[in-house]
């Protein structure tokens, strides 16, 4: 049985916001912790997650091909991840900073 985790590569900064916040609302669900209420560290943690999640839909695989250039090279291809802002992406963020903010307000008075 192979593990499903094994290609999870966490090479960005949004994807260990996923997995922090993951690990942390797991922790929050099933554990008891001191010093702070489970329910601020779950919202905390679903707001984290959700901003995750849109910083990923908003950096898309991306690939350009750059035309042949007489006597330099024969055509280049260009492979990343640039930023490229779409309506689920920024509509996971807002949502993730509303989430926070309120839970901050709530807090503060």
């Amino acid at each position: 049985m192979s593990n499903p985790l094994q290609n999870l590569k966490i090479d960005y900064w949004y994807k260990a916001v996923m997995v922090i916040s993951a690990v942390t609302l797991v922790l929050s669900l099933t554990i008891e912790l001191k010093g702070v209420e489970n329910a601020t560290v779950q919202v905390f943690s679903i707001a984290a997650l959700l901003i995750g999640m849109g910083e990923w839909i908003n950096h898309p695989l991306q690939t350009k091909i750059h035309p042949p250039v007489p006597g330099i090279h024969n055509g280049l291809q260009e492979t990343g991840y640039p930023r490229t802002n779409s309506f689920m992406g920024l509509l996971f963020i807002l949502l993730g900073l509303v989430l926070s903010s309120y839970k901050v307000w709530q807090l503060l008075t």
